[in-house]
């Protein structure tokens, strides 16, 4: 049986930005992760997913492979408040590292362990 992890932050939304850039990678030195990604307004009631894009492309699954990066962008253009950003991983890992570029206000990296 398949062990799934889910890992979910908070990321603060700063004024006049649409758009939120979040850098996940992959720490493992062998292993694959299959990641689904949610984002949505802290404050929605029912959760209404924001759009999440890899290359321009709408992505809510990918593949990391092993000590692989990728940087999501998410439209975070509806949004007054904070965001909730989920990261669920079949195979799981032990969870998630966050740390906010303070350099680049709009970019949250987010390590998988």
């Amino acid at each position: 049986m398949s062990k799934t992890m889910i890992s979910r932050c908070t990321i603060k939304k700063k004024k006049n930005n649409d758009n939120l850039y979040v850098k996940v990678k992959n720490q493992n030195l062998n292993l694959s992760r299959q990641i689904t990604i949610n984002a949505y307004s802290k404050d929605s009631s029912p959760k209404e997913l924001l759009p999440v894009y890899l290359d321009d492309q709408p992505t809510q699954q990918d593949t990391l492979e092993p000590e692989a990066e990728k940087v999501y962008r998410i439209d975070v253009s509806n949004v007054e408040g904070k965001v909730k950003f989920e990261i669920i991983q079949k195979k799981g890992s032990t969870g998630i590292k966050v740390s906010r570029n303070n350099k680049n206000s709009t970019s949250v990296e987010i390590q998988l362990k």
